[in-house]
């Protein structure tokens, strides 16, 4: 048997909710899934990484690692950093990188 869900209305800034679409598209879950999650893993208050490889779903390092190939450490600790910017701190980052 589920447990009982409420609806609730929330208002989100809008980088914000583009945040949690990409999260939600990465993981391929709902945006109400991963809003779910992500409450239930803040809640219990994890630290840092801890918190990003407990909101993953089961097989995602799995799935991770067959498209990225043979990145290095470095190099998938920058993509996990990365996808933790907001998108004006990515495009900040990618203008200064660029340079």
């Amino acid at each position: 048997m589920s447990r009982p869900s409420y609806k609730f209305v929330l208002r989100l800034p809008d980088d914000l909710r583009s945040r949690i679409v990409e999260a939600s598209q990465r993981y391929r879950r709902s945006m109400n899934s991963e809003i779910v999650t992500r409450l239930e893993h803040s809640l219990n208050g994890l630290p840092g990484d801890a918190s990003e490889s407990g909101v993953e779903p089961a097989l995602f390092p799995h799935i991770e690692t067959t498209f990225r190939g043979n990145l290095s450490d470095e190099e998938n600790q920058l993509i996990r950093l990365f996808r933790r910017l907001s998108a004006s701190q990515r495009a900040a980052l990618l203008e200064l990188l660029s340079g």
